[in-house]
């Protein structure tokens, strides 16, 4: 009869049947006999056997290292794993898969058989591991890395565990190419060139012959060349670097920086190691020279300064530039505005303005000046020469045509050859004339008329010359040149009725002077000629501080009147004197 594990039989029998596929899983088991049963029955052991576990080994599979080199040393080394029992030899089954081909990419050891898809391993008696070496070959075909996967297969005496596959990589290391650039930059017309560089890892034991294209903004054989024919570099056997030298062309042709492109692209041999492109620059420096002129500005007339920046060849980009005032010997945020700014001049434009605001005091001064100075340009460079303009405040309004000074101007001055007029303001002015036949007036205030060439015509209003505010005329061309007369109110009138020259004065103020020729205008005859009305004297006073020679004009009114009456300085004339006593009145006046 049978007997469950760990269990005596109880039937008193001489003979049993032991199931021993019942008890071969434990670790031992005991047979037993009994000569009775029922109280008090002795049970005899005459059998206490001990039995081995003879269940199936589990195989497992495992890769070290995952990945070598396909040209280096170490091997991928599949190790096959069993459990108990290993007292036999066993002999496993396994598959053979990957993107690695046998006996092409790799060979093998230790295999009991191996092919393109299948293999078996054979564990020793007593061990606990079995072996299959993967030994890659090594090649110079640029290729993607492969795999060797090993599976374990179904066979006789074992059962498959986990993991039961191993994948192991074997990794390319042909030829890469990598491609750099060095200067970055280099000027078109400098010495430096760009020096592209291709450099190759791996194998390089043969010539090598690397594809790229060719790019950028810069023109072959316009803007540059370069070294080689067509868009290829060779490595030579043993080498690791070849270059392509790209060499800018000197010209003088205003335009932007440009780009030379090289980008590697895919051949024979070899793996792209640089995958994006690779630019150089050639910088333009052939910059258009920024100037700026110089002007002169008329205070009270032009109320800012307008300078022009000249672009002596226009580019193709803008160009920005920096300026600054500074003062020579006008006096900033006092006679003009101290101003900094930039200014950006379109592509392809010529010009550009700089305006700075003058500001106007009613003073009768020298001319002053300040500079105006470019710096900073972009995309330009500045003429050494003409980089900074000097502007000049002056207090005369030089013009070829008519012009009477506006209220805050000072002094005009005529030029050219016309026959053109000027007219001061209520102010002190200085009027000019040029070589034309000019009508100076010099109107209210203290005024200086210098008639210049030609036979010119001084107009004196009654009332705007007069003893406090007497002008003067600095070149009295006698038998020439003319005075006309206006009333007080502006209006024509005939030239005086009488004119003399009275005798040589020695006083020392002009109310002396007045009274005098009041008292004897005709030095040639004896005993007093007053001045009457109408009438005009010309008198020299001979010493002291009001030494010079003068003209005093009587109004229709009997008698000196002080806010009417004309007194003119003649401090400078041509030809003679009239002598004492009467005079033409058409030798002085109109």
């Amino acid at each position: 009869m049978g007997c469950s594990p760990n269990q005596r039989p109880t039937t008193p029998l001489l003979s049993y049947t032991v199931d021993l596929l019942s008890i071969l899983g434990q670790s031992n088991a005991f047979i037993g006999f009994s000569s009775g049963t029922g109280a008090g029955t002795g049970i005899h052991d005459i059998l206490d056997w001990e039995f081995n576990n003879t269940s199936s080994p589990i195989i497992t599979l495992a890769v070290s290292p995952a990945s070598v080199t396909e040209d280096g040393t170490p091997n991928l080394v599949y190790t096959f794993t069993r459990t108990t029992p290993t007292t036999s030899a066993l002999t496993v089954n396994y598959t053979v898969g990957g993107t690695a081909t046998f006996n092409t990419d790799y060979t093998q050891t230790g295999a009991a058989s191996f092919t393109t898809t299948t293999g078996t391993v054979t564990f020793a008696a007593n061990s606990t591991t079995a072996t299959v070496t993967v030994n890659p070959t090594a090649d110079t075909t640029v290729e993607s890395n492969e795999t060797v996967i090993l599976t374990l297969a179904a066979g006789t005496g074992y059962t498959i565990g986990t993991p039961n596959a191993a994948t192991g990589t074997i990794n390319n290391d042909d030829t890469s190419v990598t491609l750099a650039v060095s200067p970055s930059s280099v000027t078109e017309d400098g010495t430096a060139n760009l020096i592209y560089t291709f450099t190759r890892s791996g194998v390089t034991t043969n010539p090598l012959t690397v594809n790229y294209t060719l790019g950028g903004t810069a023109t072959l054989n316009t803007d540059y060349t370069r070294t080689g024919t067509n868009n290829t570099v060779t490595f030579a056997a043993g080498l690791s670097t070849a270059t392509v030298i790209v060499d800018p062309t000197a010209d003088t042709t205003v335009e932007p920086n440009e780009t030379v492109i090289l980008t590697l692209a895919s051949g024979t041999g070899y793996t792209v190691g640089t995958t994006t492109p690779v630019t150089g620059t050639i910088t333009n420096d052939d910059f258009p020279q920024l100037s700026i002129n110089n002007i002169t500005v008329v205070e009270g007339l032009d109320n800012n300064a307008i300078l022009t920046v000249t672009v002596d060849n226009p580019n193709s980009q803008p160009i920005t530039f920096n300026y600054t005032t500074a003062p020579i010997n006008a006096t900033a945020n006092v006679d003009y505005t101290s101003k900094t700014g930039t200014i950006t001049i379109a592509a392809n434009t010529s010009t550009a303005t700089i305006s700075i605001p003058i500001l106007n005091d009613n003073l009768n001064e020298a001319d002053e000046a300040f500079t105006v100075t470019l710096s900073n340009p972009v995309n330009a460079t500045i003429n050494p020469e003409g980089g900074i303009g000097e502007v000049i405040i002056t207090d005369t309004w030089q013009t070829s045509l008519t012009r009477t000074l506006p209220n805050n101007v000072e002094n005009l001055r005529l030029i050219g050859t016309n026959n053109i007029n000027g007219t001061g303001n209520a102010g002190n002015n200085n009027i000019t004339g040029n070589n034309g036949i000019n009508q100076i007036n010099g109107g209210a205030g203290i005024d200086t008329l210098t008639g210049g060439l030609g036979a010119d015509i001084f107009i004196f209003q009654f009332g705007q010359s007069t003893i406090s505010t007497s002008d003067r005329i600095t070149d009295f061309a006698i038998n020439s040149d003319k005075i006309d007369l206006l009333t007080q109110g502006g209006t024509a009138m005939n030239a005086p009725s009488s004119f003399s020259r009275a005798a040589d004065s020695t006083v020392t103020t002009l109310d002396n002077l007045i009274n005098q020729v009041f008292t004897d205008a005709n030095g040639a005859i004896t005993g007093n000629q007053g001045l009457g009305v109408n009438s005009a004297a010309l008198v020299q006073v001979t010493t002291g501080a009001i030494a010079g020679t003068y003209l005093i004009i009587n109004d229709s009114a009997a008698g000196f009147q002080s806010s009417n009456d004309l007194l003119i300085n003649i401090t400078g004339f041509t030809g003679a004197l009239p002598a004492l006593g009467s005079i033409p009145v058409g030798n002085f006046f109109v």
